[in-house]
């Protein structure tokens, strides 16, 4: 199975709140173009599982083109920002096997992508996630690796 780990694209400061942030124009611009880039690797998938925050909701509303249309979106509150790492990987994996699906992807947040992924992939130095940034991982028999980091200005394959 391959997990997408998205972060959100670029948000303003002008909430109160931060689950309030919207993203910025240049966000949604970094978002297409991330949607873009990947809409052949989306294609197969039929998940997408997303932090109740605005700017992850909008950043799901604008790949929403670049994924197939009959896609199954969950907003799941263990995606915030500080959400248990552990935690999260246990949901995302329950809802995955549910779903019987190929690919899925996670909309989410610095700091928990980082050790979100090192919950997928052992071993691994938690990285840092550029704004709309993709971490593509396959897990194979309960082990994972990183494919690809992969940001909307510098492309690094792994």
């Amino acid at each position: 199975m391959r997990f997408y780990l998205m972060r959100h694209g670029e948000a303003g400061f002008d909430a109160t709140v931060d689950s309030q942030r919207n993203l910025t124009d240049l966000g949604q611009r970094e978002v297409l173009h991330m949607g873009a880039r990947l809409a052949r690797e989306l294609g197969d998938c039929r998940l997408v599982l997303v932090s109740p925050y605005v700017r992850a909701q909008q950043s799901w509303r604008c790949l929403q083109a670049s994924l197939p249309e009959d896609v199954e979106v969950i907003t799941l509150d263990e995606l915030v920002p500080n959400a248990d790492p552990g935690v999260s990987h246990d949901v995302i994996a329950a809802h995955a096997e549910l779903s019987a699906t190929d690919a899925v992807l996670v909309v989410a947040h610095m700091p928990l992508l980082a050790y979100l992924l090192r919950e997928f992939v052992a071993g691994i130095e938690p990285p840092l996630f550029a704004t709309a940034a993709v971490a593509s991982v396959e897990v194979s028999d309960g082990s994972g690796r990183l494919l690809a980091l992969q940001s909307p200005t510098v492309p690094a394959v792994l």
